[in-house]
């Protein structure tokens, strides 16, 4: 799949997904493109990011997979403020993908743990593979930071 075929005209206009968080629609043209896919799911290329229904979630987003239903992840959008990445790290990683700072935009990928019973959970988030967004492009890539000061579960 190529980055024009998500624009094509016979795509179309939206598209209905039934998520675990109920039927979200999703707009094809704000589609993101991932030319390698995510770690584990090569094969898919197309994915919408949407907000979670409800107010208890809403500092997170859903990314959703346009070609496969069941292939969803939470995502928690990065805070550029935060400091938890270097500025050096981030524009290499910028300067690797060809984005300008002014374009680029951070999502780190959530997991959700039970705790022993079944009312609580932890959560974590990867800081070691992050998929960084080109917001004026719609192409996203999932990052591997070059070294592991960036643990792959990170508590939040």
């Amino acid at each position: 799949m190529t980055e024009q075929k998500i624009n094509d005209a016979n795509n179309p206009k939206s598209i209905l997904v039934e998520t675990r968080f109920g039927d979200i629609e999703f707009v094809w043209e704000r589609a993101l493109y991932m030319p390698v896919g995510l770690l584990g799911f090569a094969d898919q290329h197309v994915f919408g990011l949407a907000n979670i229904p409800g107010k208890s979630l809403d500092q997170f987003k859903l990314y959703q997979s346009l070609t496969d239903a069941d292939l969803s992840f939470i995502v928690a959008p990065y805070n550029m403020e935060s400091g938890i990445y270097s500025n050096t790290d981030i524009e290499r990683a910028g300067q690797s993908l060809a984005i300008p700072q002014e374009d680029m935009a951070i999502l780190l990928i959530v997991t959700v743990r039970p705790t022993g019973d079944n009312q609580n959970f932890t959560m974590s988030v990867n800081l070691q593979a992050p998929v960084i967004l080109n917001t004026t492009r719609q192409i996203a890539w999932q990052h591997i930071m070059p070294h592991d000061k960036y643990p792959v579960q990170h508590d939040i």
